[in-house]
């Protein structure tokens, strides 16, 4: 509660000109027959922008789209209960690439920086999939999620509204994209956010549990408390 009085003002400006800025896009692409989608991972970032929307838009207004791509840590999916329970006016969906990992794995060999096929296989084009069955082939969508510039170089560079970034019928809107991660979890704490129970052991990304873009020393982390997991993995 000090930490967040003392950041009062910057915390509530954030808030609102986040809010709004989901409102103005909804109101904008609404008009040029857009449907709305809060991309979900279940992790810090999606979570806050998911208190984001449910409070800037009506639940009949947008989808959640929770990227399942068979790789999460149990901690993740027990958030992503929790979360139904937390919003349980909100429609929540899944998408699921039609492959388990290790069949992918099989297929295309292990995931590697340079060749970093499993977000596209995993993530990306499921969601799409999903999409496009939801409201059709043709359908035009307004992606709103929880990427941040201070989380990698390439993702400092993005403007927080990209067209056709994925692909020709999308629009990615990005509403936390200037927060930094130390104002996503005073928000998250201040407003009673489902929390991820993973930051809890120190590992600073939640993802999947094996990524080819993880430090070694998240890597360890999660092999020394999810043991069972990762041999699996």
């Amino acid at each position: 509660d000090r930490l967040y009085e003392v950041n009062k003002a910057l915390m509530l400006s954030l808030e609102q000109k986040a809010i709004t800025f989901i409102q103005e896009q909804h109101e904008h692409y609404a008009s040029e027959g857009f449907a709305f989608v809060c991309a979900f991972s279940g992790g810090k970032d999606s979570l806050v922008l998911l208190d984001l929307c449910a409070k800037a838009l009506a639940p009949e207004d947008f989808y959640v789209v929770f990227s399942n791509t068979g790789m999460e840590l149990s901690d993740t999916l027990k958030a992503v209960e929790e979360a139904k329970k937390r919003w349980p006016q909100l429609r929540f969906e899944e998408a699921k690439c039609h492959m388990s990992a290790t069949e992918s794995w099989a297929e295309f060999g292990p995931p590697a920086s340079r060749l970093r096929w499993c977000c596209s296989v995993h993530k990306s084009v499921p969601t799409i999939l999903l999409i496009q069955t939801m409201f059709g082939e043709q359908a035009k969508a307004v992606v709103f999620d929880g990427v941040r510039a201070e989380e990698s170089l390439r993702r400092s560079k993005y403007t927080e509204v990209g067209e056709g970034v994925k692909n020709a019928m999308q629009i990615n809107c990005h509403a936390i994209l200037k927060w930094s991660s130390a104002e996503v979890f005073v928000y998250s704490f201040k407003n009673g956010v489902v929390l991820n129970k993973a930051y809890r052991y120190g590992i600073y990304r939640v993802g999947c549990m094996v990524c080819p873009m993880a430090a070694k020393w998240q890597d360890t982390l999660i092999a020394h408390i999810y043991p069972v997991e990762i041999k699996h993995s």
